[in-house]
């Protein structure tokens, strides 16, 4: 089956569309969870919660695993016995934590793994060979990560050799460099036309809303219409918000595993509960009375959450994010439902 992205409505420069990736067809706008939900949940567990696709580095992934070099990865779908999308990053944003600027070159980038590996050269066809490898459904192309408050001619050099690099290479992500400047996202879109879809890359670091929201806005009105707009956010309800009332069709984020971390649970209109609290020892209904996810339903009282926190169980994180990720993904089909 052809990968594709096809826009179904829109309304107020929102769209609701399909993405059609080999045997999967997943509704836009969609929130794509981080592996890191693996950690905590069995795959099942994560599948019945109607999370239908999830994201992964390459290279912090090896960095888990303690790998020495890339290449000896496993195919994640095959580790995981995972039945929905793959979606994958480059591993840019890792990279350049770990490479010396000298490491970035004209047909690719020299870097070491923290567990002194080897050197590994890395050029731009192998970054998209290995998240081939990884059984990704949509990957990531190179890039040269800048931080996005970095000096201007820093931000010129990230997008220059971004272009350098950039590969006409169906069902990758072309990355949308340039921080907040908007002649250098002109620069950065100017290598390349027609794209199946375009990551715009460095919102993850932005420090307020109002500028996520001016970003994205000034990004979206260069890209051509017809094409997939992914994102990476922080980790926050309002930072996907923010992306979703912007438009952007597909959204990385780990919001759900960092909220459980922290111990919060979220309820409607994206208020925040924690269970360690006191008055919760006592109260016998579920999370939330009109919630569908396997927690709620499964009659878990607030009370035993309560003890669960109390006692520092493992078994609390678990079924909070349990109910995280099903209510993030409802909170999105609830959006969708809005573009009419």
């Amino acid at each position: 089956m052809s990968k594709y992205f096809e826009i179904e409505r829109s309304k107020n420069g929102l769209r609701a569309g399909k993405l059609v990736l080999d045997n999967f067809q997943l509704a836009t706008p969609l929130l794509v969870h981080s592996g890191r939900v693996n950690h905590y949940l069995l795959p099942k567990q994560v599948w019945e919660t109607n999370t239908r696709a999830l994201y992964y580095d390459p290279v912090i992934f090896a960095e888990e695993l303690g790998k020495k070099q890339l290449s000896d990865l496993p195919n994640l779908r095959q580790l995981f016995a995972w039945k929905g999308a793959l979606f994958t990053t480059s591993g840019a944003e890792e990279i350049a934590r770990l490479a010396k600027p000298r490491g970035y070159k004209a047909n690719g980038v020299n870097f070491r793994l923290p567990n002194e590996g080897q050197l590994i050269s890395l050029s731009p066809k192998e970054a998209l060979q290995l998240q081939e490898h990884l059984g990704a459904n949509i990957s990531e192309q190179l890039y040269r990560a800048v931080d996005y408050y970095a000096p201007v001619d820093d931000l010129t050099a990230g997008v220059e050799l971004t272009n350098r690099w950039a590969i006409n290479a169906d069902n990758s992500l072309f990355p949308v460099t340039g921080g907040g400047l908007k002649e250098l996202h002109r620069k950065s879109l100017a290598s390349l036309e027609g794209q199946f879809g375009y990551r715009i890359t460095q919102i993850e670091q932005i420090d307020t809303i109002m500028e996520v929201k001016r970003n994205l806005s000034t990004v979206i009105k260069m890209l051509p219409s017809e094409s997939l707009r992914v994102t990476k956010v922080k980790a926050n309800l309002e930072q996907v918000i923010a992306a979703l009332s912007a438009g952007i069709d597909v959204i990385y984020s780990d919001v759900a595993v960092h909220e459980a971390v922290m111990g919060n649970v979220l309820v409607a209109d994206g208020k925040r509960l924690n269970f360690d609290h006191a008055h919760f020892a006592n109260d016998w209904g579920p999370i939330d009375q009109n919630c569908g996810c396997p927690v709620c339903t499964s009659h878990y009282s607030r009370a035993f959450l309560h003890y669960l926190a109390k006692t520092d169980s493992s078994q609390y994180l678990n079924l909070i994010l349990e109910h995280n990720l099903f209510w993030l993904n409802q909170f999105i089909i609830k959006f969708r439902s809005q573009i009419n």
